[in-house]
């Protein structure tokens, strides 16, 4: 099973669209009246975000804003720097947490959705090995 998307509720659709495009390099896939989608940047298969505005339903559902974290993996150390930079810059960065297997820095979209970029060196276990160790940093994502 991979996952294949997030649906995001968000509050200006075209100030989202710029972040995630900016910031973490996604390619607006398509955008129709008050939804948007937009692919991640790399990987082997299609990932993709449905960011839609909030209260644009005519079905009525959730009226919230966004999902609760959102988080990504990149490629390279460079990658997670150059993103750091970008969070820092817009006043975004909450923190950073240097793990033994992997690296990760913590922003907030333009809606305030946490937003967790990770970075795992080749040479570190397998990506579930990382996730075997559930510590006090993922408690607080999203807080």
């Amino acid at each position: 099973m991979n996952v294949l998307g997030v649906v995001i509720n968000v509050v200006d659709l075209d100030r989202s669209i710029e972040f995630y495009r900016e910031v973490l390099g996604f390619t607006l896939v398509s955008q129709k009246e008050q939804l948007a989608a937009a692919r991640a940047p790399g990987g082997a298969r299609d990932q993709v975000i449905v960011l839609r505005a909030l209260g644009s339903s005519p079905l009525g559902g959730a009226r919230h804003v966004g999902v609760r974290a959102f988080i990504v993996q990149v490629d390279s150390a460079e990658q997670l720097e150059r993103i750091a930079g970008d969070l820092d810059a817009r006043g975004l960065l909450v923190g950073r947490r240097d793990h033994l297997n992997w690296t990760a820095v913590v922003g907030r979209d333009p809606d305030g959705v946490t937003v967790a970029v990770t970075w795992q060196p080749d040479e570190a276990e397998g990506a579930d090995e990382g996730w075997q160790e559930l510590d006090d940093f993922l408690y607080g994502i999203g807080e």
